[in-house]
């Protein structure tokens, strides 16, 4: 279903990063068929995943890593388009659902972003019931931290660090949201790009909206996720304004990292561009030769497309 806002014609639409994400992209889809607000579809279908062990691999939710002291600390932001409100968490530990806490920072009328104990704190004041550390954790990623510890010597990543998505409603509203544990071992209390805006998400309301995936201490130096939204402001589509910002990226950085961009405009129109070459499934060891992600339009179901490196 089509409708007018503004000038701008909107159809229903959802994207997200890796392969992962199409339980959570189905989820938001069914969710915004029904009606429900892009703010309300992203959380739900994002809570799909971080609350399911099998995917915490991914480093997303309950099953994940956890930090060198073997403690999860869970990072999430979200950001609405019409009004620019934006929520972030960081360091979140005993909840493996950050983007509700980050939604109701978001809510908060005098707050941002909340991180550490102060998010611990503010998530136990809002209601949320916090959990002991070991049920954060899987069988599997509990024996990675042992060896991580007996060791020294971080394991190859399984997967891959983030969940990203966008979700635009039926009244032409967009929003973006993240949500990660970040690498494996980490240092207590690092933070990445994810829960920044304009780093991990951006969204105008009058635009569209953007998301990054990789390695977050580099990706937060360019801002990619703001620079596509006003790329897109300024007349690029969605794919073109991606592929520019990734070029950008690449010229700028002396040596090569990986990165992976999504984008969103509200008419539905959807792009994405990275520098990863390779990546495979851990669950069914498929390779995706490039960065393989989650699409939704109103008329059509959930798929994943691969999109080539620059």
């Amino acid at each position: 279903e089509s409708l007018r806002l503004g000038c701008a014609r909107t159809k229903m639409a959802c994207v997200a990063t890796w392969t992962f994400s199409l339980q959570a992209v189905q989820i938001a889809a069914d969710e915004l068929t029904g009606g429900a607000s892009c703010i309300d579809a992203l959380e739900k279908g994002i809570n799909e995943v971080e609350d399911d062990p099998s995917t915490g691999p991914y480093y997303v939710g309950r099953g994940c890593y956890p930090n060198s002291k073997g403690i999860v600390q869970l990072d999430a932001a979200l950001m609405r388009g019409s009004d620019r409100a934006f929520g972030s968490i960081a360091a979140l530990e005993g909840y493996p659902k950050p983007i509700s806490v980050a939604r109701r920072v978001m809510e908060h009328p005098s707050l941002t972003m909340v991180v550490g104990t102060g998010a611990t704190e503010f998530a136990q004041q809002q209601g949320f019931h916090l959990e002991d550390n070991a049920s954060l954790l899987s069988e599997g990623t509990k024996r990675a931290f042992q060896e991580y510890k007996s060791s020294n010597v971080c394991p190859q990543p399984t997967g891959h660090d983030t969940l990203s998505m966008l979700c635009v409603d039926k009244q032409g509203d967009i929003a973006a949201g993240v949500s990660t544990s970040g690498p494996s071992f980490k240092l207590p209390g690092r933070v990445g790009d994810s829960p920044l805006p304009g780093c991990g998400l951006y969204a105008d309301g009058k635009t569209g909206a953007a998301a990054a995936t990789g390695d977050g201490e580099k990706i937060m130096k360019f801002c990619p996720s703001f620079k596509i939204v006003q790329l897109m402001k300024d007349g690029r589509s969605p794919q073109e304004a991606c592929e520019a910002v990734i070029t950008e990226m690449k010229e700028r950085h002396e040596c090569w990292f990986e990165v992976a961009v999504i984008a969103l405009d509200i008419k539905g129109n959807a792009g994405a561009a990275t520098t990863v070459k390779e990546w495979t499934d851990f669950r069914d060891q498929k390779k995706h030769s490039g960065f393989p992600y989650s699409v939704w339009k109103l008329g059509t179901p959930p798929l994943i497309l691969v999109q080539s490196p620059q």
